[in-house]
């Protein structure tokens, strides 16, 4: 198990949760509004936190061993084909839209991105945007943008703990105040914001948006409002969640005592302690695992002994 050190992102609609919550160390930070956990994208890398190779990047670690272990999307783009952050919205995001892989390949350099969201918490009353309410025109959706009626054209869903909610990319989507998520996805780091509420960043100017991009990529039809539901039941739609690169599993495990657990023939895997602590032990050895910690693992049999809850992701 090789575990794995944080880069946080701080937009300004971030929050301290991930520091409250999640008990990550921010140092000196006032806000934190996303922790990228795994990530071996150029916007921000993940970075070895102990062991032999401590201090390096994901990327450097994987030059060393052989971009092999990440499959042959891995040994095409010299990238693992998955990222995970926690992102904590103390204010509403943008709504934002995210591009396909064959837009993305042709107009940013990057890849596509579908991605899914496990809530991990929400105050009372918050809520996320995803997909449209109905059918709907570019000129409409133009419009709404202008004078600022955009929300009226969204699915507006109230969220609780433990829901998962897929969004594939072309999906209109924003997470709102009060929501604390996990969010696996492709690779990529293109985003188009349509409508960002007016405001301003630090430097006094209001953030970009990317009408003409978004409005290329955006699915005009209704989006049926999806209702959360668990990792578990959800498996068989994730594993096609990436299906341009692959198959992709995610699968929650709350242990309490001792619990065993197999995952299936992978070219990697990645353990995500969302709660509690416990010690885990592989073929490795055993390793103390606690809340906020994010590792890679190198078996494929795990016993988890304590009390804690685990997001198991393989590809």
């Amino acid at each position: 198990m090789i575990r794995l050190r944080s880069v946080y992102k701080t937009m300004l609609w971030g929050g301290l949760k991930i520091r409250d919550v999640l008990h990550k160390d921010i140092g000196e930070l006032t806000k934190v509004a996303e922790s990228w956990e795994v990530s071996t994208h150029p916007s921000g890398q993940s970075t070895i936190a102990s062991g032999e190779f401590e201090g390096k990047s994901l990327s450097e670690f994987y030059d060393a061993i052989g971009w092999d272990f990440a499959g042959d999307y891995g040994q095409l783009h010299k990238r693992l084909p998955i990222m995970v952050k926690y992102i904590d919205a103390r204010e509403n995001l943008s709504i934002q839209v995210h591009p396909g892989e064959r837009y993305a390949r042709k107009h940013e350099n990057d890849g596509g991105k579908n991605e899914m969201w496990y809530i991990l918490g929400a105050d009372a009353g918050s809520y996320i945007y995803l997909g449209f309410n109905r059918d709907v025109t570019r000129s409409e959706v133009r419009a709404a943008i202008k004078n600022g009626t955009i929300e009226a054209l969204l699915n507006k869903i109230y969220v609780k703990k433990g829901e998962v909610f897929y969004i594939p990319s072309g999906t209109v989507h924003a997470i709102g105040a009060g929501c604390l998520v996990c969010e696996i996805q492709q690779t990529s780091d293109a985003t188009y914001r349509l409508y960002d509420y007016g405001r301003i960043d630090d430097n006094g100017k209001p953030r970009q948006l990317r009408i003409k991009q978004a409005m290329d990529v955006l699915n005009l039809r209704r989006t049926p409002v999806p209702t959360g539901r668990s990792v578990t039941s959800a498996n068989r739609k994730a594993r096609n969640m990436l299906g341009v690169i692959g198959h992709l599993t995610v699968s929650e495990y709350d242990a309490s005592g001792e619990y065993t657990l197999f995952l299936p023939t992978a070219k990697f895997g990645i353990a995500l302690v969302i709660d509690g602590e416990g010690d885990m032990e592989g073929a490795e050895g055993t390793t103390r695992i606690v809340q906020g910690e994010s590792w890679i693992l190198t078996s494929h049999r795990y016993t988890i002994k304590g009390k804690c809850r685990v997001l198991i992701v393989t590809y």
